[in-house]
């Protein structure tokens, strides 16, 4: 083999060594564009989980009765004593209509609440009933709170721009002293008296629910809505 012959084939293989070292830098700047591509298209943890929004946002330009406790609604102090009132809360829902219904619903299952503790403390301390009497009780106070809750209205109702339904109910407190009045299931000489004790049990609820408010606008609390 002449001299000529060996400087050809030395330089085929530097020549074949850099092609394949071109080759191999090129399939590495391949993948680094795809890995780069993969990232940018993977969603990132805000986008696949938004951060929740928080009680400031929500309550955002929001009536007294949301913040402040439903008898806040009503100005006049008269006018407090002579309600029972509720405020429900529903989550965002799609269907707006089935949320109002849902916040209304609470609302309602708020003043049967405080309806039925009122009339049961009322019934035991007039009749004296004792535990063995509790069945006979709750079937009267069942009666009487069944028979008042047809008496709610709604006052209103609020949609938050997170979209949770926020509705205020009232009872007035003469459709509980009517349904006191016409119960069956009370001798008719308590009646009466019943009646009127549930008035004045129900004007303390004003004056409990002012001393929290009180308590709470001094510590610059801003209580939430029920969430059941």
């Amino acid at each position: 083999m002449n001299d000529a012959s060996r400087r050809d084939i030395r330089s085929g293989i530097r020549t074949g060594g850099a092609l394949r070292v071109v080759e191999f830098v090129l399939v590495l700047a391949s993948l680094a564009a795809l890995a780069g591509c993969a990232n940018r298209n993977a969603p990132t943890n805000a986008t696949a989980h938004p951060a929740s929004p928080s009680a400031a946002e929500r309550l955002a330009g929001a009536p007294r009765w949301v913040t402040q406790g439903c008898r806040s609604h009503w100005k006049s102090e008269a006018a407090r004593k002579k309600i029972v009132c509720g405020v429900g809360h529903a989550a965002p829902n799609r269907n707006r209509l089935a949320a109002r219904d849902t916040a209304v619903a609470r609302a309602r299952s708020e003043i049967a609440r405080s309806v039925t503790v009122t009339i049961e403390n009322l019934v035991r301390l007039e009749d004296g009933r004792n535990s063995a009497d509790d069945g006979e009780l709750r079937s009267i106070v069942h009666q009487l709170t069944s028979a008042s809750l047809p008496g709610c209205q709604i006052e209103s109702v609020w949609e938050s721009s997170t979209g949770e339904m926020h509705a205020l109910v009232s009872l007035q407190v003469t459709k509980v002293q009517h349904s006191v009045r016409r119960s069956a299931s009370l001798p008719p000489a308590d009646r009466d008296a019943l009646a009127h004790r549930a008035a004045e049990a129900f004007a303390r609820l004003d004056e409990e629910s002012a001393a929290q408010r009180n308590d709470n606008a001094e510590r610059g609390d801003a209580p939430l809505p029920n969430d059941e």
